[in-house]
């Protein structure tokens, strides 16, 4: 979630004037410091504090509020509701699916908000993870192994491959298998109230908006629109960096001089 902090969520939660955050998975807390960078932002973080002690971390941070536990067994029991969710916990579907059904159900959601989700492109749209397999139900859960994934195979790869030391699934696609399953799942059984963007770049980042009261399709094609912005710059540093590497190694000579014409 923090790759997309600077670009795009900050500013949404800054036009919005939304005040009231909820973080669903703040690992070491990097997307964290970040939106409390914006002012009189109150923000609540559920999070096992298995990769670090959050509430040592915000311990003097009056605005921070942090609920140690999984994110299923912690939202049924909040009452207040939130402008913004940050969702970026268990990536599989089960626990995104109900993530999703207990945040609206509950009325978790204030009308207008947001809810932003890490993870909704490759490798896990399709593809289940699961942090501890333990928590999820016999029914929900795929064969799995800690093994690499490798972009445009289905199977797991013992010797190479992304996030090989992660519970993988260990096919990609098929029901109730990945979170963009899980988000296209939870839309297909919820009333036409959300609209969904994704910006497809490091993993993606999905928005489900809550279109009540909003004019759609100019408000929707403008955030559309800048989330594909957003996109294409960062691909476009991506391949400006890869190319800078590349004449680096191959031509150190010229590329000396040109990063001295340049600066």
């Amino acid at each position: 979630m923090r790759y997309f902090g600077d670009g795009l969520v900050l500013p949404f939660i800054a036009q919005h004037g939304y005040k009231r955050i909820c973080e669903i998975g703040a690992h070491h807390g990097e997307a964290t410091k970040k939106i409390l960078q914006l002012p009189e932002i109150s923000l609540t973080i559920i999070d096992p504090c298995v990769h670090e002690d959050l509430a040592k971390m915000f311990a003097d941070n009056a605005r921070v509020t942090i609920h140690r536990g999984l994110s299923l067994e912690v939202l049924p029991a909040m009452t207040e509701s939130f402008d913004c969710f940050l969702i970026d916990g268990d990536h599989n579907w089960y626990t995104v699916f109900n993530e999703l059904k207990v945040i609206t159900e509950c009325k978790l959601l204030a009308p207008g908000g947001t809810i932003l989700l890490h993870d909704v492109r490759w490798p896990y749209a399709r593809r289940d993870m699961y942090y501890d397999p333990e928590t999820i139900p016999s029914e929900y859960i795929h064969a799995h192994a800690k093994q690499g994934i490798v972009r445009g195979r289905s199977e797991l790869s013992v010797d190479s491959g992304h996030l090989r030391g992660l519970n993988n699934a260990l096919h990609e696609g098929g029901p109730t298998n990945g979170v963009l399953t899980a988000v296209e799942d939870f839309l297909s059984e919820t009333p036409k109230r959300f609209s969904f963007i994704v910006s497809p770049v490091e993993y993606g980042l999905g928005a489900l908006i809550d279109m009540e009261d909003r004019p759609i399709s100019r408000y929707i094609n403008g955030w559309r629109l800048r989330f594909y912005a957003f996109a294409a710059k960062q691909r476009w540093l991506k391949s400006k960096y890869k190319m800078s590497q590349w004449l680096e190694k191959r031509f150190p000579h010229l590329y000396s001089r040109l990063k001295t014409l340049i600066s």
